[in-house]
């Protein structure tokens, strides 16, 4: 049987010795936090820390008995039961995620100004991830603070999501503090502190900055995350040839090590705790010093710590699984889409990542997202494979089949030819009909299908009660958070 399709673009020998490797830059070579609870937590543990530098050597001991302790199963939870994500996907496939950070909104299907994004558009744009099938969960933009502190950008963000949406979602907390704002607010729509731990509705992103460095703020979303019982989604962003060797082994090794360390440290605070490896390359160009996602070296990079978290470690892995260094829906970005998501799925990523996104993630759109969902669509169905055997290709009417005979009426075609993904936006019409119905290009299908959405979309009927909770907790975090003048 051809299913569950796949692709190693590491031998044995390599993928030994890119564990190997991670191994020893974290035992050997170390790396530094900023946190002192997180440091003492690491100090009893075992870890070898240098308190005035922040300087962490894991022991092999160590390093060894906190990866065992990393779920291989889990469930990231969502308001509505039934979006929940099991972890492994059921049937081999993947989930997949909208673009994070995006603050740029060029949204064609209305007047086409590009700006920054704001609040209710962060509405908007979460009510149309809701209504799409092939979209799982969301993360949060990069809002502009219209109308409140700066402070608690992320914060405003997540109420205007949480009010739109039935799905599992990422929180990226923006300064040290606002995790705990975030959590409450989780909390709150879960049912209690309890309830989330339960059933956790929210997952956190937390980054290293430099390379092997883990700034406070990054370190606290760690230390409450854990404490919550919030999953992660450890998260590394090297750029190949600024901070980073330029090979794709060179950035996959350094990014999986940033990643693993901070999931080392998830299970050594909080034995048990969830993640999601998640490395997300990215490539100077060395002409321009621009940062660029859609090399196709990056492409391999992301492949390589794929492969390595999930067949080497058993850790389920997330990267982008589309996405494009395009600043408009072109054939550029189309090519750099489609073969992003191809590569990735079949690499094994149990996540495929920033849906929605052009300009190397610094813009969302919406028309993009609705052609990615089909992009998704279509990729999950190669990734299934296919079931080669007798009835697959109908020998029992082939080998019986006489002259001038087809398949049309046959039961063996009534059977199967509803299988497969349908697609929603992708024409398969004859020129004349393709004219008959206007002559339109893909985006401007993808505005048709966003109008209809739109029209239809399902309220996210939270209560009263939970609607002002979570509007009490913004309230505070503005007073708390926010710079008194």
């Amino acid at each position: 049987m051809a299913t569950n399709l796949n692709v190693r673009i590491l031998s044995t020998d390599e993928l030994e010795f890119m564990k190997d490797k991670v191994k020893a830059l974290l035992t050997v070579k170390g790396f530094k936090i900023e946190h002192p609870e997180v440091m003492e937590i690491l100090k009893k543990a075992g870890a070898e820390v240098t308190e005035s530098t922040g300087h962490v050597k894991l022991t092999s001991a160590l390093y060894d008995e906190a990866l065992k302790q990393v779920p291989r199963e889990f469930t990231l939870a969502a308001p509505d039961p039934k979006n929940d994500l099991k972890f492994p996907h059921p049937k081999g496939l993947f989930h997949t995620r909208t673009c994070t950070g995006g603050m740029y909104y060029p949204n064609e299907s209305e007047n086409g100004e590009y700006h920054h994004i704001l609040i209710d558009e962060v509405e908007e744009w979460t009510r149309l991830i809701d209504s799409l099938e092939n979209i799982n969960f969301w993360s949060l933009p990069s809002t502009n603070p219209v109308g409140f502190p700066n402070e608690t950008i992320d914060i405003h963000t997540y109420e205007a999501v949480i009010k739109n949406t039935t799905k599992h979602g990422w929180v990226q907390p923006y300064e040290a503090d606002n995790i705990k704002y975030l959590i409450e607010m989780a909390a709150a729509v879960a049912g209690g502190k309890d309830k989330l731990r339960e059933r956790p509705i929210i997952s956190s992103i937390c980054c290293s900055v430099p390379p092997l460095t883990y700034k406070y703020m990054d370190m606290n979303i760690i230390y409450e995350s854990c404490k919550a019982g919030v999953p992660l989604q450890p998260c590394s962003l090297p750029a190949a040839g600024a901070n980073v060797p330029f090979t794709s082994a060179g950035i996959a090794l350094v990014a999986s090590a940033e990643v693993m360390a901070m999931i080392l440290m998830g299970q050594i605070i909080a034995p048990g705790t969830p993640c999601v490896a998640t490395p997300l390359l990215f490539q100077m160009d060395m002409l321009t010093t621009a940062t660029t996602q859609s090399s196709m070296s990056t492409t391999m990079g992301r492949m390589m710590a794929m492969q390595l978290f999930e067949e080497g470690y058993g850790i389920p892995a997330h990267t982008y699984g589309t996405g494009t260094d395009s600043c408009t829906m072109d054939a550029q970005s189309g090519f750099e889409q489609a073969s992003l998501s191809h590569m990735v799925a079949l690499a094994g990523a149990s996540v495929l990542g920033g849906a929605g996104q052009l300009e190397t993630a610094k813009a969302i759109n919406p028309l993009q997202l609705i052609i990615d969902n089909d992009v998704f669509g279509m990729v999950k169905e190669l990734k299934a494979g296919a079931v080669v055997d007798e009835e697959a290709v109908d020998w029992a009417d082939l080998a019986v089949l006489g002259d001038h005979e087809g398949f049309v009426d046959k039961k063996h075609t009534f059977k199967h030819f509803r299988d497969g993904y349908k697609t929603k936006i992708f024409s398969r019409d004859t020129r004349t009909l393709w004219v008959e119905k206007g002559s339109k290009d893909l985006v401007a299908r993808a505005k048709d299908r966003y109008q209809v959405l739109k029209e239809n979309y399902v309220p996210n009927n939270l209560s009263k009660e939970v609607i002002q909770q979570v509007e009490a907790i913004v309230k505070r975090a503005d007073k708390e958070l926010g710079k008194k003048n």
